[in-house]
């Protein structure tokens, strides 16, 4: 697994590769490749882009500043993520500890249907906020409550 470069092509070629739950959870959030293109390069600071060793890409994933004590994370998986999934798991684990560093705060709205991030945000801490949607929950990180 590698680092790639948050370039259009390369957000192109991942955007064709989504997983079908990554791709509907997206869906609520923009309308098209062109929206997620601009979304991500405007957001890249915080953001990580990983391909597997052919190039094909894994996730993209990152931290988006709120204020100075809160960000949303946000992680996006390709079909090719199940394959890289254990050297995913702990890159993606290792930037949430930085970024729990430098954020007191830290949430995510997590589509229902990406059992994924579920498991995962649950298995690093996060807690689950009861907010009586039927498609999303609200995980999140505060840290004087862990």
């Amino acid at each position: 697994m590698k680092k790639m470069n948050i370039n259009k092509d390369n957000l192109k070629l991942l955007y064709d590769n989504l997983r079908k739950s990554d791709k509907k959870e997206l869906d609520f959030y923009i309308k098209n490749k062109e929206d997620f293109i601009e979304l991500c390069l405007k957001n890249k600071k915080n953001a990580y882009f990983l391909a597997d060793d052919n190039n094909n890409p894994i996730a993209i994933g990152g931290a988006k500043k709120i204020n100075d004590s809160t960000a949303q994370l946000w992680l996006l998986c390709t079909k090719y993520a199940h394959k890289n999934r254990f050297y995913l798991m702990k890159y993606i684990f290792s930037k949430i500890e930085k970024f729990k560093k430098e954020y007191s705060i830290l949430f995510n709205y997590i589509y229902l249907e990406n059992f994924d991030a579920l498991i995962w945000l649950k298995k690093y801490g996060f807690k689950i906020l009861d907010t009586n949607d039927k498609k999303f929950k609200l995980f999140y990180f505060k840290k004087e409550e862990n």
